[in-house]
């Protein structure tokens, strides 16, 4: 059974605050509301550190002891100290990213089991020292743990560079390995994703390939170098998802066509699906394939055939009964991608006036004014571009049961898309089956849904009324 994040919770957070979010698996949306400053952004971001081995986020966040609890039984607790022995006034200042707080983790297990333990900071070796410039090479080494970026002068430090480009290298490059197997096992089965709406918008420069995880998958995808824009790197990764599973469904094609004859001929006796079903199904199938071509995913090359109650006997009655059951299973390959990409025209399609998106198999997803102009992706403005990329996130990159931090989703939206939001997020969770955690100070985007709402802070209550 796949675990998920059941509850957390915080004592003392910014010397201030303790707070409990309980997870709403029923409506599997959780909405965090509260004013600026109590720590929304912040409980999104240590959530999201614990699953992607961030242990410099935390140590660097004021708090006493926060905790985890799993649907499977486990409970994960970090506590947080500062060592009381001082510096010697007259030492030097070391050149490296120890934090100044100490953590020390434990987890429980459904077993009775405890383990405890305490974070390892990366060892520098010569070796990841080139990593970094290599997978960095706009930062230039200034010192043994300190960079440079060439084109801001602004210097880096280990953590800072693991803490924005840790998505460059892989899980355990800046952390030890001393956790438990069994905690790594259970934060590698939830696949949690912290969504920032000023990431969403403008990448570092691009990196020529990176993976996504499509129907469970790794899909190899290609960024266009030089492209600063996640909007063109989004497109890229449908246009691949596309030729992936066109591929699935060219090799089942070949495997059912060359048995075809075999199994026509040891076809024996009549039919067992009656005439009229015979023709339903036939006829299904051609409105089937009529939506894939019209989705733009199959090629609009299709002659269709009709075929009149009466004429469907014996020997034709046999053949086409094979031929449906493989033009079914055939068709069942594009299936999930056929609904996602239908919800996905239709929520964009909703928000974009005065313009239409439609698929494409080379670029992915083109927008077009209604009289037929092509519209550059970089020429949306901030808010169409943010939703393009957030509804297509949700829609085609996330594993099943996955984790999905959202931060201020009201940000580069207007009244009318955030009055929207909640409804078309029920709709893309119903489809692809995740947990929302999202941060909010938005009465608009709550609205009607107060009862998916975790109360941090003092918050007025009329102005969070439908």
């Amino acid at each position: 059974m796949a675990s998920r994040l059941k509850n957390f919770w915080i004592e003392n957070l910014f010397g201030e605050y303790t707070y409990e979010i309980p997870i709403r698996h029923t409506e599997r949306i959780t909405a965090i509301i509260g004013p600026n400053g109590v720590g929304k952004t912040v409980c999104l971001r240590l959530i999201n550190a614990l699953f992607h081995g961030q242990s410099w986020v935390i140590a660097n966040t004021l708090f006493n002891t926060m905790g985890f609890e799993f649907t499977t039984g486990e409970r994960v607790t970090i506590t947080r100290s500062v060592p009381t022995s001082k510096v010697p006034s007259d030492s030097k200042p070391r050149d490296d990213d120890t934090p100044a707080a100490q953590l020390q983790y434990r987890m429980e297990t459904p077993g009775g089991e405890s383990f405890s333990w305490e974070p390892v900071t990366l060892e520098l070796t010569q070796g990841n020292a080139n990593r970094i410039v290599r997978t960095l090479p706009f930062l230039t080494r200034a010192g043994p743990t300190r960079w440079t970026h060439d084109h801001t002068g602004e210097e880096y430090s280990i953590a800072r560079i693991a803490e924005e480009y840790s998505d460059r290298f892989p899980d355990d490059f800046f952390r030890g390995t001393n956790e438990p197997p069994s905690l790594k096992q259970l934060l590698s089965s939830v696949d949690c994703h912290l969504i920032e709406t000023q990431r969403l918008l403008v990448l570092e420069p691009a990196i020529e390939r990176h993976y996504a995880v499509y129907m469970g998958e790794q899909v190899r995808t290609r960024r266009r170098v030089g492209s600063n824009l996640v909007v063109l790197q989004k497109a890229q990764t449908l246009a691949d998802i596309l030729q992936k599973t066109l591929t699935d469904y060219a090799t089942v094609s070949q495997t059912l066509d060359r048995s075809f004859p075999r199994r026509v001929l040891e076809f024996q006796g009549p039919s067992t699906i009656s005439e009229t079903t015979l023709k339903a199904q036939f006829d299904d199938l051609d409105e089937k394939r009529k939506a894939l071509m019209t989705a733009g995913i199959l090629d609009t090359e299709y002659d269709p055939v009709s075929i009149q109650a009466g004429n469907i006997q014996g020997d034709l009655a046999r053949v086409l009964e094979i031929y449906i059951r493989d033009t079914t299973q055939k068709l069942e390959v594009f299936d999930d991608l056929r609904a996602k990409i239908a919800l996905f025209q239709e929520l964009i399609r909703d928000r974009f006036i005065g313009k239409q998106m439609s698929i494409d198999r080379r670029g992915g997803f083109l927008i077009r004014t209604k009289d037929g102009r092509d519209i550059p992706l970089d020429r949306l403005s901030s808010g169409e571009q943010h939703q393009l990329i957030l509804v297509f996130e949700l829609l085609f990159e996330l594993r099943a049961n996955a984790l999905i931090l959202i931060d201020e989703p009201e940000l580069s939206l207007h009244v009318s898309w955030q009055k929207k939001f909640i409804s078309d997020l029920q709709r893309i969770i119903k489809l692809n089956n995740f947990d929302v955690i999202l941060a909010t100070h938005s009465p608009q985007l709550i609205g009607r849904w107060k009862d998916l709402t975790i109360e941090l802070g003092d918050v007025d209550e009329n102005a969070f009324e439908a």
